[in-house]
């Protein structure tokens, strides 16, 4: 019986298999240097790798894949962390796309399917302001012109798709959204990009003085698109001009779907260093994270910072004082220790020292301890020795003997100072991003610690 099961399932997989829908791309590669091809898919608004390959000498390259839905895919250069230099390509199953790619663009050649020659056209009218706006960091950066070429571009997109339907409902539907959400993100892009200078209100055309940022977080439309998670970012800025996203959890309630509001905490949730941190954006947002995949993320973040939860024993480290004597986290058990990852060349690590002092004048001959580690190299040790007497810095002062070197930087995974950190009397993690002197919050948490012990 089991055998006859057995060949039964076998050869309903070859039914299906041979049933399978894919989609083949056969492409020329014709940029500068030699690089690997990479096919990606959209997923909540972000690409994700399915597939590369190495062109041959000649630069062909060919990809067939199975596509997991039909909609757009993105095809070019580079990882999934930078969306430069990958171009949406649609996909549905049965179809072949034919393209070369160069290092400024991508054109279709030979056959194709009726939705990426009309995405292509879409492509090629776009292509100067998504340049401009886009990739901004490539070539001249001029302001001048920007937005009239914008508003040109948005008055020919009206009724753009007018005698240009595929016979593909559901991508000519598609097709009018990605105009939309297309011009949105170019506007946004060059608005918010960092330029040597801002844009200028008076230079503003219609389109973007009418621009309505709500028009688009209304649903998870955007999310469609491989740039869809910074648009929601850049959207969300530009209604609170608040370029930064500083002040992002009084942003939350600007956007209006429940999924986008888990996607824009998960932008953030991504940047935790601490399981702490994470732990109390966890329990305040939690409820947003309505989609599978937004759901798994969340795991993956908190599986990274296990090793960093709260009770959890601390990863020693050592430095050297100015003496040259060696010390180590693990010499002040029984005392609330707050270390300061800094080094002298840091900006912003300079300007919590007053802060700090502040800190450390208002708990002195209390059971806290404050240890300042710096991060600077070998070769600054003196002038970090100076820095010490001119800055009259308090507390236990330990050099790590640099950035990569240093055990405390390896340990906690530091790669952006300054860092504050707290561990408690018996030598285990309380939070190893803990807020910065300058933050009220840091001192109502020693308070509480010093009352609960």
């Amino acid at each position: 019986m089991n055998k006859y099961c057995a060949f039964f399932a076998f050869l309903l997989s070859a039914v299906f298999s041979a049933n399978a829908q894919y989609t083949e791309i056969n492409g020329v590669s014709k940029t500068a240097k030699p690089n690997d091809v990479r096919l990606f898919k959209v997923v909540m608004g972000r690409i994700e790798e399915i597939a590369k390959t190495m062109p041959n000498s000649a630069g062909k390259f060919n990809l067939k894949f199975q596509p997991e839905y039909k909609g757009y895919y993105a095809i070019g250069f580079g990882d999934k962390y930078e969306i430069l230099d990958k171009y949406k390509i649609y996909a549905k199953g049965d179809d072949k796309i034919n393209l070369e790619l160069n290092d400024s663009a991508y054109v279709l050649t030979g056959n194709n399917s009726k939705e990426n020659q009309v995405l292509y056209q879409w492509y090629k009218l776009a292509y100067k302001v998504e340049r401009r706006s886009v990739y901004f960091n490539r070539g001249g950066r001029r302001m001048q012109g920007f937005f009239p070429e914008l508003q040109s571009l948005v008055e020919k997109s009206q009724n753009w798709m007018d005698g240009k339907e595929t016979g593909n409902a559901n991508f000519d539907q598609l097709m009018k959204s990605t105009i939309n959400h297309d011009l949105a993100y170019f506007t946004m892009a060059y608005l918010i990009s960092p330029r040597a200078s801002k844009p200028n209100p008076n230079d503003y055309t219609a389109f973007v003085k009418s621009f309505n940022a709500d028009s688009y977080l209304q649903n998870e439309e955007l999310l469609k698109f491989p740039y869809g998670t910074t648009l929601l970012r850049c959207l969300v800025a530009f209604k609170s001009q608040d370029y930064y996203n500083s002040n992002w959890e009084k942003l939350l309630p600007g956007i209006s779907n429940d999924v986008l509001k888990g996607e824009f905490v998960l932008s953030k949730m991504a940047a935790v260093k601490s399981y702490t941190n994470y732990q109390e954006l966890y329990d305040a947002y939690n409820k947003y994270f309505l989609a599978d995949d937004q759901k798994e993320r969340v795991k993956k973040i908190e599986a990274g910072l296990q090793k960093y939860k709260p009770g959890t024993v601390a990863i020693n480290f050592t430095g050297w004082d100015a003496s040259g004597k060696e010390i180590s986290l693990s010499d002040f058990k029984g005392k609330i220790v707050l270390v300061d990852v800094w080094a002298t060349w840091c900006g912003p690590c300079n300007k919590e020292i007053p802060y700090l002092k502040k800190v450390e004048e208002e708990f002195h001959g209390k059971d806290v301890v404050f240890i300042g580690v710096s991060v600077d190299e070998q070769k600054d040790k003196e002038k970090w020795k100076k820095f010490l007497v001119d800055n009259q810095m308090e507390g236990v002062q330990l050099f790590a003997g640099g950035w990569h070197q240093s055990t405390i930087a390896k340990a906690y995974g530091i790669n952006g100072i300054p860092r504050f950190m707290l561990f408690d009397r018996n030598g285990n993690i309380i939070n190893v991003d803990a807020p910065r002197p300058s933050d009220p919050k840091l001192k109502a948490t020693l308070l509480d610690l010093l009352n609960k012990s």
